[in-house]
């Protein structure tokens, strides 16, 4: 039975790693090494991310193939071209310019642009004008800089309309790709590291070809070549390593809020806006004496200027979006506390009160008497009357268990009118009620509870037009001292005993041996 093997993250982590390793190992050689077969090396590793692209997209399978394969595309005639450039160096002659090694590198350039492009669609999902007006003022800042110290200069220079085409073509290139760069670093979301290394690829192109043409153009001679020839190596190398990282299979996620601005992102893109009048101020290439240069750096100005107006609109309707999101919100919210807060009280409700009279249950009664019953004194009385219908289970028998429930409702509909307001009702259960009264005291509690008596005398009239009449039976008992509720209710218990078998219809008084 065979074995299957499992490559563990980290182990695909250091393929990656090893690729950049060799390279940087081989970019060392072309630093120490003075022969002339050392021109030769930027080909091979130009050669290498073909193999190391195609090697990453079957291994770590990306969500989208597409833009690996572009750039795989890409690398092929931009290989060719070294290809073509170290063979003149090689045999130490002058390499044609513009010649067949330029078309390639530009071709190469529009791969490379097209593969951004639906690299960005694929992690930066749909159009969004937040994100592309930032991508724009980023161009445009960097586009006065590649106008003062490349573009303008080739321009003044005495170069004929072919090579001069040519020429403005590589930084009009590097812009494009910056543009789409741009995008595509601002909108998405977490940034994983095959991103990352794609993002310090493109960074460190950019960075070599405006060294080796802005050296061109000022001074007609690339200056420090070899340090553009490394970073151009560099640039390949980070372009296989993220191809090669397993992360490049992960999928992304867009930025939680496009429309935001950072302020870090705000202070770069307020710093661009001064580079063009710093250009102007610094008088770089003698810039101040020709007045086209001005003209076009003041439009390029204008129109950043336009772009950061434009992109700090969408910020004030995205703020005002959310203010209105955050007052709906705080809408709902208030309105769900207040219904939890009904909620809680219908709960607590429920929890102290009889559901079928409305009356207080033995739990409030309890509380109330513990509340009331500690702090009775002669001077402060009260009482406590437990009560008992009579004829109630024949009512229930008879007519039923509905009509006997409306009986109940009615009964204590009539001790609530026959009470005080700040005399407690209360349903123990069944037929059996309870009544607590602050401040009565024993010569008074006789009237009190013939007051009750008499609440019984008319005859309840029932929904179905049914007439019945109980009666019901007392057991009182008078407090003048601090008292445990269980001792209070189980003398008023007693009493109502002795009105039951007394003969009903009668209230008794609890007296203390």
């Amino acid at each position: 039975m065979g074995k299957m093997q499992v490559l563990l993250p980290a182990r695909r982590d250091a393929t990656a790693w090893v690729y950049a390793a060799a390279g940087a190992v081989m970019i060392v050689v072309y630093l120490v090494t003075a022969s002339a077969a050392r021109y030769m090396l930027p080909v091979v590793i130009a050669a290498s991310v073909v193999f190391a692209i195609a090697g990453g997209v079957i291994r770590n399978r990306p969500p989208s193939f597409l833009p690996w394969l572009l750039f795989a595309a890409a690398m092929v005639p931009y290989a060719v071209a070294d290809a073509i450039w170290g063979m003149y160096q090689v045999r130490d002659a002058e390499v044609p310019f513009p010649g067949v090694a330029d078309i390639l590198y530009l071709g190469s350039y529009l791969l490379f642009a097209a593969g951004l492009v639906t690299l960005a669609r694929q992690h930066s999902g749909r159009l969004h004008w937040a994100g592309w007006l930032d991508a724009g003022i980023v161009t445009l800042g960097f586009g006065i800089l590649s106008w003062a110290f490349i573009i303008a200069p080739y321009l003044r220079s005495e170069l004929s309309a072919w090579p001069l085409a040519v020429s403005i073509a590589y930084p009009v290139a590097d812009l494009v790709l910056l543009s789409v760069a741009a995008r595509l670093l601002l909108t998405t979301g977490k940034r994983t590291p095959s991103i990352l290394l794609c993002s310090g690829w493109l960074l460190v192109l950019l960075a070599a070809d405006g060294l080796y043409y802005g050296t061109m153009a000022t001074t007609g001679t690339a200056i420090a070549e070899d340090v553009s020839e490394v970073g151009w190596m560099v640039s390949s190398l980070l372009l296989g390593a993220a191809a090669l990282h397993p992360s490049v299979g992960w999928s992304t996620q867009l930025s939680d809020g496009k429309e935001r601005m950072p302020r870090k992102r705000l202070s770069i893109l307020i710093a661009l806006i001064l580079v063009g009048p710093l250009i102007v101020l610094a008088n770089v290439g003698d810039i101040r004496g020709q007045p086209a240069d001005i003209t076009v750096i003041v439009g390029m100005l204008a129109t950043l200027s336009l772009l950061l107006v434009l992109r700090i609109a969408f910020l004030a309707q995205y703020a005002q979006s959310r203010a209105t999101e955050a007052r709906t919100q705080a809408h709902y919210l208030a309105a769900s506390l207040r219904e939890q807060e009904e909620l809680q009280k219908q709960l607590s409700y429920q929890a102290t009160h009889d559901p079928l009279t409305g009356l207080a249950n033995r739990a409030l009664l309890d509380q109330r008497l513990e509340f009331a019953l500690s702090r009775c004194s002669a001077s402060f009385p009260a009482a406590l009357l437990m009560l008992d219908l009579d004829g109630f289970k024949e009512v229930n028998d008879t007519l039923g268990h509905p009509s006997g429930d409306e009986l109940l409702v009615d009964v204590a509909r009539r001790l609530t009118a026959r009470v005080r307001e700040q005399d407690m009702v209360a349903r123990l259960g069944g037929d059996e009620f309870a009544l607590l009264a602050e401040g009565v005291d024993a010569s008074v509690l006789c009237d009190y509870t013939r007051r009750i008596l008499d609440s019984f005398r008319d005859s309840f009239i029932l929904d179905r037009g049914h007439s019945v009449r109980v009666t019901t039976s007392i057991g009182a008992r008078s407090i003048t001292r601090p008292t445990a509720p269980a001792e209070a209710l189980r003398d008023a218990d007693i009493a109502l005993y002795r009105a039951k078998t007394a003969g009903k219809n009668q209230a008794v008084l609890f007296e203390t041996p």
